[in-house]
């Protein structure tokens, strides 16, 4: 089990070396193709993972557009070109630099299972707060909706 974990955690951090290859880390240097690429590769790779709310039907499509969020179907929402660009920059930066953050946490540290759980359970708290919303109830809506 160890070994799985060592694995998974490594993934993140070789999606994101892919993800800025021959481009600097700075948030204006990133093409929103790149950035768009890896978000539906990263889901990709995270769909033998057995996280709780994946969805992975209907096969055929990718699974940005399975979750609502390729850049068509933000565009029908009413979301401008220059917002959807700065929500897959968003969700490259946090998601990726949360994780560097917490290797370099648990890098000092010998209890690095209590500070991992302790970390990721405040972040979690936190985003659900941010948006007031059941989290199981809202994964569970999109769930259905897609098994429509």
């Amino acid at each position: 089990m160890v070994e799985d974990t060592k694995t998974a955690s490594a993934k993140p951090k070789e999606r994101y070396k892919s993800a800025v290859r021959g481009q600097e880390k700075s948030e204006e240097k990133m093409s929103p193709k790149v950035l768009e690429t890896w978000i539906n590769e990263t889901l990709t790779d995270a769909e033998h993972l057995d996280i709780p709310g994946v969805i992975l039907k209907p096969e055929h499509k990718s699974p940005a557009c399975r979750y609502q969020i390729d850049r068509p179907s933000l565009l029908a929402q009413g979301i401008s070109q220059e917002l959807v660009d700065r929500i897959y920059r968003a969700l490259f930066v946090y998601s990726v630099g949360f994780y560097e953050l917490l290797q370099k946490c648990l890098a000092h540290t010998n209890n690095k299972f209590t500070v991992v759980t302790a970390l990721w359970k405040v972040f979690s708290i936190l985003l659900e707060y941010c948006n007031r919303t059941d989290y199981k109830m809202l994964i569970s809506e999109i769930g259905e909706e897609h098994q429509k």
